[in-house]
């Protein structure tokens, strides 16, 4: 049993998110994708979209610090997320860390004017040795659903901290 199995399984985040055109268009103008559907909406309905569609890697950060309206957000208390109980204790001691990785599980396309519901979890903790210092390593998954409660994109990261 690891030291910090307790965490597995507990929720990191919750809200509501609401995809918002102008976000999308800085974010695609912003990672040097300049295709037309990202910017016109009679462009991204002749591609086959309902409206401007949401560029592959904005959920990287975007959906994470955009369109997160405080009345819309559920009164679901998650109490301290995980993150900051493990990472912020492990911070306290000295060290760093990283974001190691993330990849994305596309069940459909997110297009513009979507509320799509998220809700982050702890996957996994574990640790390694690396020659005399420490690594944890806490996995995060974070799936976005519709009103439906359909996935429409799932999110894993790993986050790693170096004592």
């Amino acid at each position: 049993m690891g030291e910090y199995d307790e965490f597995i399984g507990k929720p990191t985040s919750v809200g509501v998110v609401t995809v918002e055109r102008g976000t999308v268009t800085a974010f695609a103008a912003s990672v040097l994708d300049d295709r037309a559907e990202y910017r016109n909406r009679d462009a991204a309905v002749a591609a086959g979209f309902a409206d401007l569609p949401v560029p592959p890697t904005y959920w990287f950060s975007a959906a994470q610090n955009w369109g997160q309206w405080e009345e819309e957000q559920p009164s679901e208390p998650i109490g301290t997320s995980p993150m900051n109980i493990v990472m912020g204790g492990l911070m306290a001691t000295g060290g760093m860390i990283l974001h190691g990785e993330q990849e994305f599980t596309f069940h459909r396309n997110a297009v513009v004017g979507e509320k799509l519901h998220q809700r982050g979890v702890v996957k996994d903790i574990y640790t390694k040795q690396s020659g005399d210092r420490t690594m944890t390593f806490m996995v995060v998954e974070t799936t976005y659903t519709d009103d439906a409660g359909a996935p429409v994109v799932t999110s894993t990261m790993n986050l790693i901290h170096r004592s």
